[in-house]
């Protein structure tokens, strides 16, 4: 998808039962959480179509996203029939080096759902890529509870940059988080560079299990890049940037546990909360070592003093599993209405863990304008 353009998407039950629901939820997209955007309250019944309107903003980041239906009590079965997929929007490709652009992408979407663990659908995804250039590898992870997993590389001779975490490129220098292991959640996605210095194969793997294997070799494609600079980052949005800095118009705490965020069950038309648009927020999520959160509409950006985790401070996502309280800040502008909020379970299952029962984990904050809302900076 191109930042600055409207795509209109008609979404078609095939489904013989005429009372089977279901809808579509992308993570990471910066679209409006009601109406015929993003809300997840909609659905479609078997053999009829659905209409979604996503606006997408001209200063919207370039990333790697992913979507999956998102109707309560159904998504469990729905997304473990393959009901999932990446959703890539574009960067400004003036203003990243050679090595991020499309002819140089290597996309991975790892699936473990039941007891099968898969990369793009099959056992073991097989990329060919030239010595010595540098690769973009898109990964995006689907699995049920939304555990945290290492994806590893193991074997050959290559080196790998995290250089983007759930479709937000990172603000530290692209070599910064280098390695051969990256913890990430099961709802998660990462950008990494990579680069094999010789010929030879590496295995990479989400947790234990085998996704794809990188075949490095002399292949003669004009695959790759031959830089020895990766460049920067693409400049962010103004509503990812400043917030370290900033003062915030209000603070909040959020608890997941058992069935209940903030001891309270889902209800679709009651929010746990309202929250003025065009301002800055403080909050502190707890209990996220067990119960995986995940926020939409806006993403969070880590300010607990040496980060939650494997979550680094100064860096921004949408999904977070940290023990102990996590203080993370956003930036509620450009969109607003029903921001949903989905802490996972490990037997009673919202979406976001994929496996999902009528006890639920799921709420949602009201974003409304208010006449003194913060200016657009």
């Amino acid at each position: 998808m191109t930042p600055g353009t409207t795509y209109k998407l008609t979404l078609h039950n095939s489904a013989d039962d005429s009372t089977l629901k279901t809808n579509i939820h992308t993570h990471g997209l910066h679209i409006t959480g009601s109406g015929d955007g993003d809300d997840i309250t909609r659905f479609v019944t078997g053999g009829s179509c659905l209409d979604y309107t996503w606006d997408i903003p001209s200063d919207h980041p370039g990333g790697t996203n992913w979507y999956h239906p998102h109707y309560h009590t159904l998504t469990n079965g729905q997304t473990a029939g393959g009901a999932f997929g990446m959703i890539i929007i574009d960067d400004d490709y003036s203003k990243v080096h050679a090595w991020a652009h499309p002819q140089n992408e290597l996309l991975l979407l790892v699936s473990d759902i039941g007891n099968s663990v898969l990369g793009n659908g099959i056992t073991n995804e097989v990329f060919q890529v030239e010595v010595g250039r540098w690769y973009r590898l898109r990964v995006s992870t689907v699995e049920p509870n939304a555990n945290t997993a290492a994806l590893s590389f193991n074997g050959g001779d290559c080196t790998v940059h995290k250089v983007a975490s759930d479709g937000i490129w990172h603000n530290a220098a692209l070599t910064t988080y280098s390695g051969s292991s990256f913890d990430m959640t099961g709802a998660s996605r990462a950008d990494y560079a990579i680069s094999c210095a010789s010929v030879g194969s590496t295995t990479v793997k989400w947790g234990s299990g085998e996704v794809a294997t990188i075949e490095a070799g002399t292949f003669g494609s004009n695959t790759g890049s031959e830089e020895t600079d990766l460049g920067n980052a693409p400049p962010k949005p103004a509503s990812l940037t400043g917030l370290n800095d900033a003062s915030v118009d209000g603070t909040f705490s959020i608890t997941m546990s058992g069935a209940k965020i903030n001891r309270k069950m889902w209800d679709e038309d009651v929010p746990l909360g309202v929250v003025p648009y065009g301002g800055i927020y403080e909050w502190t999520i707890g209990g996220t070592g067990a119960h995986p959160y995940h926020q939409h509409l806006y993403h969070m950006l880590i300010v607990e003093p040496g980060g939650c985790g494997f979550h680094q401070e100064g860096e921004f996502y949408d999904t977070l599993s940290a023990s102990g309280s996590c203080r993370v800040r956003f930036y509620a502008i450009d969109i607003g209405q029903r921001m949903v909020l989905v802490s996972t379970l490990s037997r009673d299952m919202t979406c976001h863990s994929i496996k999902q029962t009528l006890f639920s984990s799921t709420s949602f904050i009201h974003i409304i304008a208010l006449p003194r809302s913060r200016p657009r900076r």
